[in-house]
């Protein structure tokens, strides 16, 4: 208690400190070659008149009263402040520009000479005739590559349409899923939903994505050098930005869609939201209900010709509804709070048959396993926050508490009988069954505060994570007819308990053509995990620094150049600390490791881009207690188990070039990737693991805008082979298209799209370490046809809820039992 106590003082006071910087965007403009002394800066910010919600990317003109062609212009940065440099002394007047806002009227601004000035927030009113008026042309494109993120635009694909936000993350360039998590060129990837961590990973975080449906989702960023404001864990991070209207009044959007595979799927939904003066109202409620196969095939070379093929198909039936509720209130012209209540209710019946067979020249015996299961999982959570702006300086603090609960029920049956050569049944079926309830929670508080600070902006912020899993996995088994007895070799009841506080601080400063952010953040965790079944029990203690840094060098309005760096940490799933046994086959198991430890990496990157057109990175990342999936195998009965270990380092290297090019007066949009990327574990040749082969990807997506309302989209992506940890995985390819139909003055939209046109998206690779040899191949349905129809009704000028991000998000990406 002592040491967390001195570590929360160490936290407070980091937090407190000066730190690091939010870059922006300096104006450009002739008055920066005037003398230091007689000019000044000049600042503020832009906001909704009516929900005080930050307006990114808004114009600024500042013009000078004496003299109207003195004209300086900049745009506000994704808080919505704005900033201008070396601005001589004088009078001026300030209007700002935002599509669907009126524009303000002048301001009358006053500089002084060698004063900084900083102007009360400036608060634009929307128009509400341009809001119903205006007509766009071009085709948003589905990718954009912005200064500092990749971000997809989901509400803008005919493909997402009718789909799942795990589809949606499958079509982002350069990410992946492998060892059972999302790696994004090389480096872990921490999802986050509304800027807040999803406390799942894994199995649980792709049930959970594939219950989302895509047309929840506005758009999806993907960043992959985050500032020290996120939390250290990944090196990555994907950030889900879920859909809201920005529309003053009363509306409803309701969806409807049906689709198939080989078998039947349907999706339906209806969102609402009512506001006030000062308060406002929304909800939601979404089903997805589908019945999807899985395929997979194994060949394992044993001793001389003898192997052993593996064969299974399994039927899933899944019912995932989920909820939301929330109001925001404001209290003040300058304060606001707000409650919003989320739940996800999934539902999931399995039936699956495996059928494994040693032979040699000729077949040998067989074994078969049924496995019936079923499985309903309920995650409810509640996020409270506080918002205030302390003065007309820009000071800010919001606070944030947050609650997530994870409860998951899984029982499953399995038959196991074997077969002699000419598969005749040798005698009884052998009986097995679990139970694995988990009760999981997670709790936590945050303080975030703003200021501007020396002609820059300081961000500060306190943050404390409690989480608690409690797995009661019990095992039984029993030869037909006869009763059941306890398997005490899988059985276990494991509990951990980890808590995290984390303080950070971020200052940025433009000085002239180059923007510099700098970060520090400190997270002391606590960990405790307990076998109630053995009585083991293993703590851990340990505080971390992560600084970042990252600059930017505008080298003229075309090119620009960039440099990023930061010290990470890869925090393991819950569920692979836990020591309990999963069955997966007759000949193949899982288990957790409770010895091992979190991984670290130093990441840098270098970016350059030119006339917002072509964009490229290279990115080098060094890693320590590498946490890697293995293979365990026993001699005697040929069962090979899945576990996880450290092992000292590794490297990854990624380049990636992407180019922009809108065509046809910008009705089409096309968006091309190209990249290799290459990682190695390093000392391990004795075993197989520091193998390594580089790998080569493309992706490219096209977005065309038709006449008579109509919008076609197609995208395709390939990867070439890639040899890394012991894994060799083959070349992979997918495609898919769509097309969509304005309806009903543009208030209905009717989809079409095709997934995975070809089918061709599996996952082939071999196992070559720990003297394993072994050819496998996984296919998880994938083609689908989807009709999807969406309606939006009610008044169209109505405010939106405000979206916020609450605090546990990290964690919830971590959920894998």
């Amino acid at each position: 208690m002592k040491n967390a106590s001195t570590s929360l003082l160490f936290l407070a006071a980091l937090a407190t400190a000066p730190a690091v910087a939010l870059a922006q965007i300096p104006a450009t403009t002739a008055a920066q070659a005037l003398s230091p002394s007689a000019a000044s800066s000049l600042s503020g910010t832009v906001a909704d008149s009516l929900g005080r919600q930050a307006l990114p990317f808004a114009t600024v003109i500042l013009q000078a009263t004496a003299d109207a062609r003195n004209l300086l212009s900049t745009v506000s940065n994704e808080q919505g402040a704005f900033r201008f440099d070396a601005v001589p002394a004088g009078s001026y007047e300030l209007q700002v520009r935002y599509v669907g806002y009126k524009t303000t009227a002048p301001v009358a601004v006053t500089v002084a000479a060698g004063q900084p000035t900083a102007l009360a927030p400036v608060l634009l009113a929307a128009d509400r005739q341009l809001l119903g008026g205006v007509t766009v042309t071009a085709a948003k494109p589905f990718i954009e590559q912005r200064a500092d993120k990749l971000v997809l635009n989901v509400a803008a694909s005919p493909i997402a349409a009718g789909g799942t936000a795990y589809d949606v993350l499958g079509r982002a360039p350069g990410v992946l899923e492998q060892g059972g998590g999302l790696v994004l060129r090389g480096k872990n990837v921490t999802v986050l939903l509304d800027g807040k961590t999803t406390n799942m990973s894994g199995e649980e975080l792709k049930t959970m994505l594939s219950a989302m449906p895509g047309s929840t989702l506005d758009r999806v960023e993907v960043i992959a050098n985050p500032s020290a404001k996120y939390d250290a864990n990944g090196a990555a991070v994907i950030n889900l930005i879920t859909a809201k209207s920005r529309k003053l009044g009363t509306n409803g959007t309701a969806t409807l869609g049906v689709g198939a595979g080989q078998y039947g799927r349907y999706n339906a939904g209806l969102a609402l939201n009512h506001r006030t003066a000062k308060l406002n109202v929304y909800g939601s409620l979404d089903r997805l209900e589908n019945q999807v196969y899985a395929t997979t095939g194994a060949v394992r070379k044993v001793e001389g010709a003898l192997e052993i093929r593996e064969n299974g198909r399994e039927v899933r039936h899944n019912q995932n509804n989920s909820a939301k509720l929330g109001f925001d209130y404001e209290l003040s012209k300058t304060s606001s709070a707000g409650v919003v209540l989320k739940g996800m209710l999934n539902a999931r019946d399995r039936d699956g048959q495996n059928l494994a067979r040693l032979s040699t020249d000729v077949p040998l015996d067989a074994s078969a396993v049924r496995t019936v299961g079923t499985a309903q999982f309920l995650s409810p959570s509640v996020n409270v926050y506080y918002k205030t702006t302390l003065d007309t300086l820009g000071r800010t603090l919001s606070l944030n508490a947050d609650y997530f609960g994870y409860r998951k029920d899984w029982r499953n049956d399995y038959t196991t009988r074997r077969f002699d050569d000419l598969m005749q049944e040798t005698g009884p079926a052998s009986l097995l069954r679990d139970s694995s309830p988990a009760r999981n929670s997670v709790r936590s508080a945050s303080a975030d505060y703003t200021q501007p600070l020396y002609h820059g902006t300081l961000e500060a912020g306190l943050k404390t994570t409690f989480t608690t899993t409690d797995n009661d996995i019990r095992w039984e088994q029993a030869r037909a007819g006869q009763p059941w007895a306890v398997d005490l070799g899988k059985t276990n009841h494991f509990v951990y308990r980890e808590n995290i506080n984390a303080a950070y601080g971020t200052f940025g400063r433009s000085v002239q053509q180059v923007s510099v952010q700098l970060g520090l953040r400190a997270e002391q965790t606590n960990t405790t995990g307990t076998s109630l079944t053995t009585g083991q029990t293993t703590r851990r203690h340990y505080l971390n620094l992560f600084p970042s840094v990252s600059a930017q060098y505008n080298r003229s309005e075309k090119v620009q150049l960039g440099f990023a760096y930061s010290r990470k940490i890869d925090r393991f799933a819950f569920g692979i600390v836990n020591p309990f046994v999963t069955y997966i086959s007759q000949y193949r198991y899982a288990q957790g490791n409770p010895a091992i430890r979190p991984s670290f990496s130093n990441n840098f990157e270098f970016t350059h881009s030119y006339n917002n057109l072509l964009t490229t990175s290279i990115s080098y990342g060094r890693h320590t207690d590498v946490l890697m999936e293995t293979y365990q195998k026993d001699e005697a009965t040929q069962v090979v188990v899945n576990t996880f270990q450290n092992f000292r380092s590794a490297e990854s290297v990624s380049a990636s070039t992407t180019l922009m090019k809108p065509l046809l007066s910008g009705k089409w949009m096309t968006v091309t990737t190209l990249g290799l990327e290459y990682a190695r574990i390093n000392g391990l040749a004795n075993v197989g693991l520091s193998v390594a082969r580089p790998s080569a990807f493309l992706s490219s997506n096209h977005t065309l805008t038709l006449p008579k309302g109509f919008k076609a989209e197609a995208s395709a992506q390939y990867m070439s082979p890639m040899t890394f940890g012991g894994l060799a995985f083959q070349s992979r390819f997918v495609s898919s298209f769509g097309v969509s139909k304005s309806l009903l003055k543009e208030a209905a939209t009717l989809t079409l799209n095709v997934s995975d046109v070809f089918n061709t998206q599996n996952n082939r690779y071999d196992v070559l370490a720990n003297g394993i040899n072994s050819a496998n191949l996984d296919k998880a349905e994938s083609r689908f046809v989807k009709l999807n129809f969406s309606y939006k009704f009610g008044n169209k000028n109505v405010k939106a809820s405000q979206r916020r991000s609450t605090g546990i998000e990290a964690e919830k990406s971590r959920m894998d039992n």
